[in-house]
């Protein structure tokens, strides 16, 4: 029931217009061979996945293992896949653990659609990601909560909220560590995107308050932070308006309708009147969230040609999961999804779905208790923390790498709302280094960036909601150089990107420095032409 107006017909769903469930996945680019690492971390050979159903290639060239971890306190298994370094040497590599949002969607959306080592085609055929955050690092994506992906049991309503994911997941930590030793006091990294703008800041500081032995956490990053609901969901409508989604009249009729704190309000199913209802219906019309993808607004939105052209799972779940869908018969896939280029599109998350639900899948990734209907999110009653904002200050005073970084062309969880919980409207930051922009390894700028006292914030030029989906290069050269430092990834090698490649010639190089080009010479040669006339003149 819309806002608690049932005479309203209209496709606005006030459960639908969440900012939470953010399961969209998106483009890759080309695809190219990742080196194999040499030297396999000390693990529990139970969970060694020995071999990856429909993986081409004569075998995974790095160690992966993966399997469900009992908690002592509850008897629930939690369900992880570690993928050792692939570049250097896993036995010396930092530790990272990569969680997705939702909450309630599974990290496996990380793992195989976006900075994982793996891709699935149409054909559920398993490739290597060239892009993958695991080429110096090991990384553990988990998971979480019990009842999300291959995590067992479902759980009462009363059981999901964040004070309790946070401290499940410090006792899966510790149950790791006493699996895994040899990642003892090694440097442990926690990242992750969306929802996981509150998952990550109640795990922290829950890792700050009360130490665990041999966790040596050094810092965290997060991607298109949801993390304050009123700060976040009232930035939505300057983006839609800001990105031509709305007409200027709609936002205004919007913003005269709804207050902000009504504006939250209404988006939550809370208490709103009819008039703001009406408007927001209006400017969703204008919208047409049917063909625009909120979490990439410049991106396509998938096209199945085998089912009437119906949208697919990861949009109906998105904040416009319950707008009316319009026929889109006849339509077919705007992906491709060659065994060569892997260049596949915004169907790619389907083919994920479909190769985790097969029994040999499943079988090799040691999942037990019978066959599971893997999904992306898990249909759970989740009680949602408004805001983050107060573990922020304990967090932030404890000596920790800290980055925020958000993907541009996202509506749902945009860079302004980000922007604002972190200066004025929320933590009050101080600036140390002023707005910048910042270049990746091809030589192209990628965003921008400000340092704030003990945090980092970064956008992504051209990134949706899902960054290392839409700009692997981009989020790859983000994560090691948050990782390991400005001038150690600096000298790092990294793919070619070949849709750039016409404008970086040496987009395999290094430097991170910008060359004059052409157009910039034209633009200074006009100018130039422009002064010498007014002195003549």
């Amino acid at each position: 029931m819309p806002c608690g107006h049932s005479s309203l017909t209209r496709t606005y769903d006030a459960s639908s217009w969440s900012l939470l469930n953010t399961t969209r996945m998106l483009s890759w680019s080309t695809w190219l061979p990742v080196a194999a690492g040499a030297v396999a971390v000390l693990a529990d050979s139970s969970h060694k996945v020995t071999s990856l159903p429909n993986f081409v290639g004569s075998s995974v060239p790095f160690n992966h293992y993966a399997g469900q971890i009992e908690l002592p306190s509850n008897g629930h298994k939690l369900f992880y896949w570690l993928v050792e370094a692939s570049d250097v040497d896993p036995s010396t590599a930092p530790l990272a653990l990569w969680l997705n949002g939702g909450p309630g969607c599974s990290s496996l959306t990380g793992l195989f659609t976006e900075l994982g080592p793996f891709i699935v085609d149409s054909d559920l055929k398993v490739h290597l990601n060239p892009y993958s955050w695991s080429r110096k690092a090991n990384i553990v994506f988990l998971e979480s909560p019990s009842g999300v992906g291959f995590s067992r049991p479902i759980l009462d309503a009363s059981e999901y909220n964040d004070e309790e994911t946070a401290a499940r997941t410090v006792e899966f930590l510790k149950q790791f560590y006493a699996m895994y030793p040899a990642y003892n006091k090694r440097d442990f990294y926690i990242t992750g995107e969306s929802y996981a703008g509150i998952y990550i800041p109640f795990l922290v500081y829950n890792l700050v308050k009360t130490p665990v032995a041999n966790i040596n956490l050094k810092g965290f990053a997060i991607g298109n932070p949801y993390t304050d609901a009123s700060v976040d969901g009232g930035a939505q409508l300057d983006y839609f308006y800001a990105h031509d989604l709305i007409s200027i009249e709609s936002y205004h009729n919007v913003m005269d309708a709804c207050p902000p704190s009504m504006y939250y309000s209404c988006t939550r199913g809370l208490n709103c009147t009819a008039d703001c209802v009406a408007a927001i219906n209006v400017a969703l019309n204008e919208a047409d969230f049917d063909f625009v993808d909120p979490y990439n607004v410049y991106g396509d939105v998938c096209l199945l040609n085998n089912t009437e052209g119906e949208r697919l799972t990861h949009l109906s779940r998105s904040f416009t999961s319950k707008l009316s869908t319009k026929s889109l018969k006849k339509a077919t896939s705007t992906s491709s999804t060659t065994a060569t280029a892997i260049e596949v599109g915004p169907c790619h998350d389907n083919y994920m779905t479909a190769y985790l639900k097969l029994q040999s899948v499943q079988d090799a990734v040691h999942v037990t208790g019978g066959h599971i209907e893997w999904d992306q999110c898990a249909d759970i009653n989740y009680s949602r923390s408004r805001s983050a904002l107060q573990k922020y200050p304990t967090i932030l005073n404890a000596s920790l790498k800290a980055l925020i970084y958000s993907g541009d062309t996202d509506s749902v969880v945009n860079f302004l709302g980000t922007q604002r919980w972190i200066s004025r409207e929320g933590l009050n930051l101080t600036v140390v280094d002023a707005w910048k922009g910042w270049f990746g390894p091809d030589k192209q700028q990628a965003g921008y960036t400000t340092e704030y006292q003990n945090l980092t914030f970064m956008t992504v030029k051209g990134a949706g909601h899902m960054v290392p989906a839409t700009k692997p290069l981009q989020a790859l050269y983000m994560f090691e150089c948050f990782v390991f430092g400005q001038k150690a990834c600096a000298n790092f090698k990294y793919p070619v990107n070949t849709s750039q490649a016409s404008g970086s010639p040496d987009s395999s190089s290094s430097s991170t420095t910008p060359k004059t080009s052409k157009s910039q010479l034209v633009v200074a040669s006009w100018a130039l032409l422009v002064v010498l006339l007014s002195v003549s003149l």
